[in-house]
């Protein structure tokens, strides 16, 4: 695709979706009672930043993605959405800090938010090879930061709930990031670490799914959805491990990984947005 072509293609997408919910993963409102400057609760806020985690890396699939030329219109909407999207959140979760006069995690969204800028100078334009190498350093960055924050307004919160919503949100994570490493392997970069770095994350989903699945904070609802989300996982990971050497089924497996990653994301928001409500 051109770059005229793509910022022209670009420009109607977002027009059009501007005003869309991203794909329901806008955060719902929580049953909890909300702090009066955030206007978010605390275990919401958790929900937000683990939410950060997933876009961090859901952008870089999404990027991956489009210079592979894998069901492009609808990852040049998504890409824009998750920008406005992490950009909202980023400005709840800096809000909610300083309510809660927690000096670290001020500092720490102060990080987030100058290694953001970085990223989004690359995730925003016309994606390259270049700026796909550029994408591989610079998402781990903003992960790291989104993660650090998570970390701390969980033990903040210093309950149950707080680790549930934490490991829950994470699953989101991990979607994005096996799928982020499935098109970075499809567009050649194809390291040792990138290999590594999938299975890892397979591994780690897994083990997190069993976790979840015995806490003892789960309801029926909950565990419907636990259910729906080990049936998803079955598809996205057959679609994940698919052989790379299949170069004829190549357009089949891309395209399968780009609808399963987001198929699992949503059920995977709709359980952490479950369990922050609990109370």
């Amino acid at each position: 695709m051109t770059l005229p072509a793509y910022n022209a293609l670009r420009r109607r997408l977002l027009q059009a979706g501007g005003s869309v919910a991203l794909l329901g993963l806008l955060p719902s409102a929580s049953n909890a009672a909300p702090s009066p400057a955030s206007g978010i609760s605390m275990l919401e806020a958790i929900n937000q930043a683990g939410r950060q985690r997933m876009l961090s890396q859901r952008m870089a699939k999404l990027y991956a993605q489009i210079i592979r030329e894998v069901r492009q219109p609808e990852a040049l909407k998504l890409i824009g959405e998750s920008m406005m999207l992490f950009e909202k959140q980023l400005g709840n979760l800096r809000s909610f800090a300083q309510q809660k006069n927690a000096t670290e995690i001020i500092t720490t969204y102060e990080q987030l938010g100058a290694r953001w800028l970085e990223y989004k100078k690359v995730i925003g334009a016309p994606p390259t090879g270049e700026g796909l190498r550029q994408v591989a350093v610079l998402n781990e960055q903003v992960l790291a930061s989104a993660h650090a924050g998570t970390q701390q307004l969980e033990k903040l919160h210093g309950g149950s709930l707080g680790k549930l919503v934490n490991m829950s949100g994470r699953q989101r994570m991990l979607s994005q990031r096996i799928s982020k490493f499935y098109f970075f392997r499809r567009d050649g970069i194809a390291t040792p670490e990138i290999i590594k770095g999938l299975d890892t994350a397979r591994d780690e989903f897994m083990a997190s799914m069993n976790t979840l699945k015995q806490a003892p904070e789960n309801n029926n609802d909950i565990n419907s959805w636990i259910g729906l989300a080990e049936s998803q996982w079955v598809f996205f990971d057959q679609a994940v491990r698919s052989d790379p050497n299949a170069k004829q089924e190549l357009i089949y497996h891309d395209n399968n990984v780009a609808v399963t990653s987001e198929n699992i994301l949503q059920v995977m928001d709709k359980l952490t947005n479950l369990y922050s409500q609990l109370s």
